[in-house]
């Protein structure tokens, strides 16, 4: 009997991860899939993401996938045409079982659908922490309208079932977005020398900062600090545009002012693709990016990661966490560039996980298909899960 599948995502921050789940679903002959694409994936200024990925057998239905505005009344209208569009969607489809990633703010929008619905949520990546980002309060909130989850390390479990989630609901699966590392070939300089249009040199710097969406941190003078500690220690560095969060104005503002100044460094809206070569290639990662928390370790590469954004996550001994602060990141760029710091980054243990996610995902949403799941206990702590 065949089963159906709705798979909603909204920018290429958690389309990329679900990439090797959508593969496995396509392997699975008793499940039919659907991907929401929503949010940004229709917005060609944050590239193409699905034209980047094999999605054959995959029915596509784009839902509000052209929002550009990242102040709160803009995203609050372009959820409100996410939760109309989703809600349709799911009462002409009418899934078995609706899948998510993570904790971006479209999902305040997309789940609550499914929960009224009646239709199984499972939920990947719950129970981490980013301190310094709205994230992680979205995060949670999904945790509790999910039926099941697919958790990335066992602390991560830990805090679903401090939510009161039964233990029994709770999978650690790994993340996917390490099923797509084995693959992946660091690219040369002169591969590197194509993509970004002129030749690189070492030490050659990635570059990623987000808006910090919670706190009072200058979106605008953090990018600044961060570009400028960039500019001041590397021969080369690519900075890729932020994502749609309130401040995303702002960091474009920082990082445009100083890379007028510094013309080593090479803005990019989206490296697509060719993201994961460019990460293996860097001789640093720099900023404040959940990729330099969860991807960079299964690659040796040593990271900077800056301020208290990720701040509560889980991370490898290649990770060194400094301030928002201009000295603060030159001197841990120095200190990631040194031998000793980068035999340490190659020695690196990924604490998220095998590489061999997907699979396992998709035996939670056959067991999401089955159905039981309507009635959800909430365990006290200190009571048996």
């Amino acid at each position: 009997m065949t089963r159906r599948v709705v798979v909603f995502t909204a920018t290429r921050a958690d389309l990329f991860p679900l990439s090797p789940v959508l593969a496995a679903l396509r392997c699975a002959p008793d499940l039919d899939t659907t991907l929401i694409a929503s949010g940004t994936t229709g917005n060609r200024s944050f590239g193409d993401p699905l034209g980047d990925l094999d999605l054959t057998a995959v029915t596509v239905e784009r839902i509000a996938d052209d929002l550009n505005d990242a102040d709160p009344p803009a995203m609050t209208a372009g959820g409100l045409r996410i939760a109309a569009g989703v809600s349709a969607l799911l009462d002409r489809v009418r899934p078995d079982a609706f899948v998510v990633l993570g904790d971006r703010w479209e999902l305040l929008f997309a789940v609550p659908p499914a929960a009224l619905w009646g239709i199984p949520i499972v939920h990947l990546h719950g129970g981490e922490v980013t301190e310094g980002a709205i994230d992680d309060r979205i995060r949670h909130a999904v945790t509790k309208l999910a039926d099941l989850h697919c958790v990335s390390t066992e602390d991560a479990a830990e805090r679903v079932r401090q939510l009161g989630e039964p233990a029994d609901r709770i999978v650690v699966t790994g993340a996917p977005s390490l099923d797509r590392m084995t693959s992946v070939v660091a690219a040369d300089d002169a591969a590197l020398a194509t993509l970004l249009g002129r030749p690189v040199r070492r030490p050659f710097v990635l570059v990623t900062y987000h808006a910090p969406t919670a706190g009072d941190i200058d979106a605008t003078q953090g990018a600044r600090e961060v570009l400028t500690a960039v500019a001041n220690t590397c021969a080369s560095a690519v900075v890729t545009h932020p994502g749609l969060d309130h401040g995303r104005d702002g960091v474009l503002e920082g990082i445009r002012a100083v890379a007028a100044e510094a013309p080593h460094l090479i803005e990019v809206a989206t490296l697509g693709a060719a993201y994961l070569p460019v990460l293996a290639a860097a001789d640093v990662v720099v900023g404040n990016s959940s990729s330099g928390i969860i991807e960079a370790a299964s690659f040796g590469v040593p990271v900077v990661n800056v301020g208290d954004r990720q701040r509560g996550r889980i991370r490898g001994s290649n990770v060194l966490d400094v301030i928002e602060d201009r000295a603060a990141i030159e001197a841990g760029i120095r200190t990631c560039l040194s031998e000793e710091f980068r035999a340490r980054a190659r020695a690196a243990v990924n604490p998220y996980g095998d590489g061999k996610a997907a699979r396992r995902i998709v035996d939670v949403i056959h067991r999401a298909t089955a159905g039981g799941l309507s009635r959800k206990a909430f365990v006290d702590l200190g009571q048996p899960s």
